[in-house]
């Protein structure tokens, strides 16, 4: 899922802001997309397998396939923002040559709702690219799913900030990840990284395996080994120049690394020339 997430695309079948009245009911109609609701205002019900009372500040994503009635009743009608997409991961290559494959669901759970600033972020982002988003319009169109892009990063981010229980080590596993991150060309070692923030090689492997499911030096080899694969597919660099590039010692350690994760040499990822 990583991979389709990071090679995705977003095709806008619609974007409405839908505000109903106090006797409102209905059912999804369009159930092969993927849908997102955003509640703006009002209280109701959704059901699903269960009923689902609904209110303000929460957010529902629908994957393609998944029947839903709604409604809501009394004197408080909901107002509900709903983006309707169908979303495709591709694969690319240097030569032109890929494959684009439907996304079946993306992971997000079903309902979320965010507090603090990370739910009034997201009620923003909602409401303008609803105001913004015009049908037929070019500009408008990738102007929606640049916005689209970022509405889903914040939503797996605010997803992790409920599940995980973020104790003060967070915000250095952040830190540390950012620079490992920025600085992946740089001979970097995990325990002097350790040492730099006062804590511990231990610690430290231990909050990226609460974070991030991965050990500080396997996250650093992933990140060199993506910025050398683009340059074995983008560039002549030699070999040599490459390891330089990236953080590697030298030639033997890169072909190394590289096929520790790749499963061939590096050599197999250049295009004939």
């Amino acid at each position: 899922m990583d991979g389709a997430l990071q090679n995705l695309a977003i095709d806008i079948h619609w974007i409405h802001d839908k505000i109903t009245d106090s006797h409102w009911n209905d059912i999804r109609q369009n159930i092969h997309v993927h849908s997102f609701y955003w509640i703006q205002e009002g209280e109701g019900s959704f059901r699903t397998d269960e009923e689902i009372q609904v209110s303000p500040g929460m957010c529902f994503y629908l994957r393609p396939g998944l029947s839903m009635e709604m409604g809501c009743g009394g004197g408080n009608p909901l107002r509900i923002t709903m983006i309707l997409l169908s979303l495709y991961s591709l694969t690319s290559s240097a030569d032109n040559q890929g494959a684009i494959e439907p996304v079946a669901a993306l992971p997000l759970q079903f309902i979320l709702k965010p507090e603090g600033e990370r739910g009034r972020q997201l009620g923003q982002m909602f409401s303008r690219i609803a105001a913004d988003w015009v049908p037929g319009s070019t500009g408008s169109q990738l102007m929606t799913q640049s916005l689209l892009y970022e509405l889903l990063c914040r939503m797996l981010e605010a997803q992790a900030d409920i599940r995980e229980d973020r104790g003060q080590g967070y915000e250095l596993f952040l830190r540390i990840k950012e620079e490992l991150e920025r600085r992946y060309s740089e001979p970097l070692l995990i325990h002097e990284q350790a040492e730099r923030y006062g804590i511990s090689p231990s610690y430290l492997r231990s909050l990226f395996q609460q974070y991030l499911q991965k050990s500080p030096k396997r996250y650093l080899s992933e990140i060199r080994y993506g910025h050398a694969r683009k340059m074995l597919e983008y560039t002549r660099l030699s070999m040599k120049e490459i390891a330089a590039s990236c953080g590697y010692s030298d030639e033997f350690h890169f072909s190394k690394a590289f096929k520790q994760l790749s499963g061939v040499p590096p050599s197999a990822m250049r295009l004939p020339s």
